[in-house]
């Protein structure tokens, strides 16, 4: 184990892994667990709790430029993030926390969550170019094309190849790759997926350098100042082995205050969800308990109804970046 650490002991060591938002080498084990991808500990000077992931060894990146004219010629950092991002899902799979026949039952309501998601951003902003980082399938690009120029950023090769095909504009890569120009979008919108990054700050910094003087960007992520975490402790719903930084309102405001972004609003949001995929994450907790109501669920045509849902563990926050002059 990572002599960082200890979990007898509050660790100051130059060989730590370094705090991501101020830069600490002090941390303090919270928790192991097979379900993240390394221990979890939380920074003893700023308090932004994360996960000591493996030290790259050995890797250079090559730094050649793209061309976005051929969205599926990458360069090696996005191919590294491809292949982690599989590396992860397969973990996820195997620990039983995900199930792809479930998943792509899920359509209908992605896409009723974009509509909703669209709906509470207008309320800040209405037009203009929008940029979404993780777009996935291109449910909110085409929630937004009716009233923003909508442009998406998604690593993964077989997402972003959906989302071209359904007619819309997504540069299969990571936000860096794309070399977007700056000060281009009015909006950039990040739905759980800020949690993902290996360095919120690195990325935080390219969206405040693409966004307009004024421009809005909305993240949302979960939020570990939960009852629900306190509760559950390792079993908490949001670990899962690709999530890497968990916030809280005071972290999450912070990282953005620090990089020239304004908070406007922070609060609790839920979840749009058909009932089947609720209680296959119920299997999270108890399996035999999962399986007996997706039985149940299933002789009583239960599975496509809706369910809106807030445990009150995920945050939506509206920054902006900050006026010149």
């Amino acid at each position: 184990m990572n002599r960082a650490l200890n979990p007898k002991s509050q660790i100051s060591d130059p060989e730590a892994p370094i705090c991501d938002l101020c830069g600490s080498h002090e941390s303090d084990l919270i928790l192991t667990t097979p379900r993240l991808d390394g221990p979890l500990v939380r920074c003893r000077q700023c308090h932004l709790i994360y996960v000591v992931l493996a030290r790259q060894t050995g890797q250079t990146q090559d730094q050649r430029l793209p061309d976005r004219k051929s969205p599926d010629r990458r360069p090696n950092e996005s191919d590294q993030v491809a292949a982690e991002m599989v590396r992860l899902s397969e973990r996820a799979r195997e620990l039983a926390l995900v199930e792809p026949q479930v998943e792509e039952h899920e359509r209908p309501w992605r896409e009723l969550m974009a509509a909703e998601r669209l709906n509470d951003l207008k309320r800040f902003v209405r037009e203009g170019r929008l940029l979404e980082i993780g777009c996935s399938t291109g449910e909110m690009l085409a929630a937004a094309g009716s009233t923003f120029t909508a442009v998406g950023v998604e690593a993964d090769s077989k997402n972003s190849r959906i989302a071209r095909a359904r007619g819309l504009d997504c540069f299969n890569g990571t936000i860096r790759d794309a070399r977007f120009p700056d000060r281009y979008f009015d909006v950039v919108a990040l739905y759980h997926v800020i949690e993902h990054f290996h360095s919120p700050q690195t990325e935080i910094r390219e969206m405040h350098r693409i966004l307009k003087p004024g421009g809005w960007l909305v993240v949302e992520t979960p939020n570990i100042a939960t009852i629900w975490y306190h509760l559950l402790g390792a079993r908490w719903r949001q670990f899962i082995p690709d999530h890497v930084f968990f916030f809280t309102p005071q972290t999450i405001t912070q990282l953005c205050e620090m990089n020239g972004l304004e908070l406007r609003e922070l609060r609790n949001v839920g979840k749009v969800m058909s009932v089947r995929l609720f209680v296959n994450r119920l299997g999270r907790y108890h399996r035999p308990t999962g399986r007996l109501l997706t039985t149940i669920s299933n002789q009583l045509h239960l599975g496509d109804h809706t369910l809106r849902l807030n445990l009150g563990d995920v945050m939506r926050l509206y920054v902006r970046r900050k006026e010149e002059g």
